[in-house]
């Protein structure tokens, strides 16, 4: 598929009707704080944070039983949560990321017949911000813990969410935007070191 710039225009009997890709954009994906979009941007700062030239022609793809590739290879799940949710202005929500184990599509389009986390890590992204002046946007205002899949393993195969209380006694890897990448890249994932 070929990334769009958003300049593209939608047409009627071969004429521009006066819409184009970004409008769209606009009107679909203005609310960053709305959980699904919150977490594709997640994916997107992940993704972003590599700054490597041979991702700059990928697109999300929504079926892959990971989020993203790193540059070396590493499959990526990118999981986040955030106090302030979109449908509620009075409270503040707890920290909680989804780690249930998922079948995966396979390449002849059927489910593997087992459930696992398909990964090799995981990159939980949390939006602190407590007050709607702030903005998404201001990546100061995200954390990043970096966890090997096998940690959640170790813990518990079957286990569906971690609470962030829980998921800090894992002794995730924390980091900022800018130190994400290198610490993707050189986590230990084999836990036997």
């Amino acid at each position: 598929m070929k990334k769009l710039k958003g300049n593209e225009e939608f047409t009627l009997n071969g004429e521009h009707v006066g819409i184009n890709v970004l409008d769209y954009w606009k009107w679909a994906y203005s609310d960053l704080l709305n959980n699904t979009y919150r977490g594709i941007l997640a994916e997107f700062l992940v993704y972003s944070s590599f700054k490597n030239d041979s991702l700059t022609s990928q697109i999300r793809a929504d079926w892959l039983p990971f989020d993203i590739t790193s540059p070396s290879g590493r499959r990526i799940e990118v999981k986040s949560a955030a106090y302030l949710q979109s449908w509620t202005k009075e409270n503040l929500s707890n920290i909680i990321f989804d780690i249930a184990p998922k079948r995966a599509w396979s390449a002849d389009g059927a489910m593997a017949s087992e459930k696992k986390r398909n990964s090799d890590l995981y990159v939980f992204c949390v939006y602190t911000a407590c007050t709607r002046e702030e903005s998404l946007l201001n990546l100061d205002l995200w954390d990043f813990y970096v966890l090997p899949t096998y940690a959640l393993d170790n813990m518990s195969l079957n286990q569906k969410s971690i609470g962030l209380k829980s998921l800090l006694k894992l002794n995730p890897i924390k980091t900022n935007y800018y130190s994400l990448s290198k610490i993707v890249e050189t986590i230990n994932l084999l836990g036997n070191l």
